[in-house]
Parts: structure tokens; sequence; C-alpha cells
């Protein structure tokens, strides 16, 4: 019995981390097309992210209203959509994990958030972009390439330049990037 005990553990444990590895593969990231999505604001207008293609780069973050390190970003948010508002657009999603649009709102009064906020109701953009922890961020240029997952450097404007250059370049449709290469 307890060998029969030792070998489901083991085949689970086996399972666990397949699923997450294979899931690892299939998260969208640096060089990638970002995956096109539609999200009702908190203010009932639509955000499509491929209408920004072509127009505008956009700075994708999710979040929640429990999230310590979330709190830490509004500032940078804040400051970017009132400097930059002509430069990048700001989409922040709440991935509705232990979450409501109520809890949202009242956060969204409570910081006197000035950018943008859509709760994602059945976490379908959280999933698209394999978003397992908060904040989660994605710089997406203007061609709809990911330039950052993560690691969004602190002064946006020295940036922009290259966020808002339309290439008609090749994008690698897998996980292989040659980091030399923008975009890959």
């Amino acid at each position: 019995m307890k060998k029969i005990f030792i070998q489901f553990i083991s085949l689970s444990l086996v399972l666990l981390v397949s699923s997450y590895i294979t899931a690892a593969d299939d998260e969208p990231s640096e060089g990638q097309m970002a995956p096109d999505f539609t999200i009702t604001q908190m203010d009932g207008s639509q955000f499509k992210l491929s209408d920004y293609r072509g127009k505008q780069p956009v700075y994708l973050v999710f979040w929640n209203t429990w999230c310590t390190y979330c709190m830490k970003k509004i500032p940078k948010l804040k400051d970017a959509q009132e400097n930059l508002i002509d430069d990048i657009k700001i989409i922040a999603v709440n991935t509705s994990l232990k979450d409501s649009v109520e809890k949202s709102k009242k956060f969204q009064k409570q910081f006197s958030i000035n950018y943008p906020l859509a709760f994602d109701h059945g976490k379908k953009v959280t999933d698209l972009y394999g978003v397992w922890g908060t904040p989660t961020e994605f710089i997406i240029d203007i061609n709809g390439v990911i330039r950052h997952r993560d690691g969004v450097p602190d002064e946006l404007r020295d940036h922009l330049t290259l966020w808002q250059t339309s290439q008609s370049a090749k994008v690698v449709a897998s996980t292989d990037c040659d980091k030399e290469k923008l975009p890959c």
C-alpha cells in the first residue's frame, strides 16, 4: 500500500511539473506578437488592443486591489497617464482573483487613479497572457510586439522612440528569441 501511495505521489508531481512547464511555454513573451483582446473598462467603454496597432504603444499591467506591489506601481502609472497620455496607452486589468468590481472601484477612488482600469470577468485576458502573479506588466510596441514582460523601465520617456517605431520585421512565433534583434 505504501508503495502504491509513493507511486501515486510521484506521478502527481510529474504531471504537475509538466503542466507548469507546458503552461510557461505558452505564455506570451518578449519578441512575440501580443495576443489581441477586448475588455470593458470600468467606465463602460471598450478597450481593444489591436485598435492601437500602428498608432500607439500600450502599457498593459495586471493587478489586484490586495497586491501591495501593485500599489507601489500607482505613482509611476499616474505620472505616465498625466505626462505621456499622447505617447503611450495605459490599461490596468484586474485579474479578478479574490477581487470584485466594487473593490476595484473603491480602490480607484481611494488612490485617485487617473488611468483606465478594467476588470477581467472570468480571467480570460489574465489566462491569455499567462499571468499567475501581480503585478505583471507588458509593454507592447506600436507594431503589436511585446517589448517587455515585466522589467518595464522606470523612465518610460527614454524608450518611447523605440516603442513608437513602425517596423516591418519578422516576429518569431515561438519562445526562441535572439535578443540582439528587435523585434524577435
